[in-house]
């Protein structure tokens, strides 16, 4: 496989998991709970999808561009372990839902400039 394919694998997980983490976000905002989400196993199976697809893309990269393991992709993999938890963070605090919808993509935006500037 190329680079570029690798590059869209983890693009695509990335867009797929911020739309299952914005579902979520958005229908415990609406006063939705755990129990009345119809897709919550859709967007679970979907989120959980979203997360390998970004690590075997990451690391597909990293592995076609001989990087080895930066420091910076150490940040990245914590990132991605509080992005797979954020999930649940919504429905165990439905007033988080607000905080996650903001947080969500500020991490992903830090994980966007650690990939783009490699700062470390």
């Amino acid at each position: 496989m190329s680079f570029q394919f690798y590059k869209i694998l983890h693009f695509l997980g990335m867009f797929v998991l911020f739309a299952s983490i914005g579902a979520t976000a958005i229908h415990m905002v609406n006063g939705g709970t755990r129990d009345s989400n119809g897709a919550r196993k859709m967007v679970g199976a979907s989120h959980g999808i979203a997360l390998l697809l970004i690590l075997v893309g990451g690391f597909g990269m990293l592995a076609k561009g001989q990087l080895g393991m930066p420091p910076w992709v150490h940040v990245k993999l914590t990132i991605w372990v509080a992005l797979g938890a954020i999930l649940a963070v919504p429905y165990k605090f439905p007033a988080a839902a607000k905080a996650v919808w903001v947080l969500a993509p500020l991490l992903g935006a830090t994980a966007a400039f650690l990939a783009l500037y490699k700062p470390f």
